[in-house]
């Protein structure tokens, strides 16, 4: 033990040393759990509460806590390690194909559609997502 340590230590001040030094250059990565099947990405908070989200997800045999309803921006910071379905809900198509790039999201297991203010007052954009869902678990199956 050097001498400023050793007077650290009689001061009664703790020392620590930094194990992930890339968290303080921005390089997060937040892992998702293996039980996770559906990621929901939102321009706003979404309510697995609704409706709506809840005969979705009733419909696809996923449980609210088997879905991870995030932002375009958390989406980035994503560490996804297994096969998941991703909704993203957006009509800004930018934010879209960034994330797309982002994630190497296999086509098959996408399902886009607009906000989901749009969603619940347009049959004919719900009836466009329910035939996406049901071909991505045609091709999957």
């Amino acid at each position: 033990m050097n001498r400023r340590d050793l007077l650290l230590q009689q001061m009664g001040i703790s020392q620590w040393q930094l194990r992930r030094h890339e968290v303080l250059k921005g390089a997060v990565t937040v892992p998702v759990a293996n039980h996770i099947r559906l990621i929901i990405i939102a321009e706003q908070c979404v309510a697995l509460a609704e409706p709506f989200f809840a005969d979705v997800l009733r419909s696809v045999e996923v449980s609210s806590s088997d879905c991870l309803a995030i932002n375009f921006e958390q989406a980035q910071h994503l560490n996804i390690q297994h096969s998941v379905y991703y909704w993203l809900l957006s009509e800004n198509n930018e934010k879209i194909d960034r994330t797309l790039a982002q994630l190497q999201i296999d086509p098959s297991q996408l399902w886009r559609a607009e906000s989901y203010a749009s969603l619940a007052n347009q049959a004919p954009l719900k009836r466009a997502l329910w035939r996406q869902i049901q071909q991505s678990f045609s091709q999957s199956v």
